[in-house]
C-alpha cells in the first residue's frame, strides 16, 4: 500500500521553506535567509542592491559564489570597505559562509549588485533572486522591494 501523506508533507514543508525565506540548499546544508529586501530603482537608472541575512545551519562551511533572477541577467556579489578613509565598492568572486554562521548583507557591507534591470523595481513589489552555493545547491529567495528614502523639508 502506498503512503499518500508523503507528498502532501513535502509539499507543506516545501511551501513553508518559501514562505519563511528559508530551504535546504543541498543534502546535509541547510541555510536559512532572512530579512531579504531590494531597494527600490532610482527612476532612470537600471541598478538596484538586495540585502538578507544568510544562515548556515549546518556543520560544513559553504560559499554563496552567484545570484540569478528573471529581473536582471547580471547580479553581482558585492562589498564594501573602507580604505585610506574612502568607501570602496568592490567585486566578490564568493562570500564564505562559515558552518553554524550567518553572514549579514547590508549597506555598507556585503550586498548583490543587479544591473540594467529589465524593469523598474516598485516598493512594496516581490522579486524572487536565486541564491548559488560552492557545492552545486542553490536556494530561491523572496526579496520585498523598499522605498526609496525621501528626506523630509522643514521650512
Amino acid at each position: 500500500m502506498r503512503n499518500v501523506f508523503s507528498p502532501v508533507v513535502s509539499l507543506v514543508l516545501l511551501i513553508s521553506c518559501v514562505f519563511a525565506n528559508a530551504g535546504v540548499a543541498s543534502e546535509g546544508t541547510a541555510v536559512l535567509v532572512e530579512n531579504g529586501y531590494a531597494r527600490e530603482s532610482i527612476p532612470g537608472t537600471s541598478i538596484s542592491s538586495a540585502y538578507m541575512a544568510i544562515s548556515n545551519l549546518s556543520a560544513k562551511n559553504i560559499k554563496l559564489v552567484a545570484a540569478s533572477s528573471s529581473i536582471s541577467d547580471r547580479i553581482e556579489i558585492h562589498e564594501h570597505t573602507m580604505s585610506d578613509g574612502l568607501m570602496r565598492m568592490r567585486q566578490r568572486d564568493y562570500v564564505d559562509i562559515l558552518a553554524k554562521n550567518t553572514v549579514i548583507f547590508q549597506p555598507s557591507g556585503f550586498h548583490l549588485m543587479m544591473f540594467e534591470l529589465k524593469q523598474p523595481l516598485k516598493a512594496k513589489e516581490y522579486i524572487v533572486i536565486t541564491l548559488h552555493f560552492d557545492d552545486k545547491s542553490s536556494i530561491d529567495v523572496s526579496y520585498t522591494i523598499k522605498g526609496l528614502k525621501r528626506k523630509k523639508h522643514h521650512h
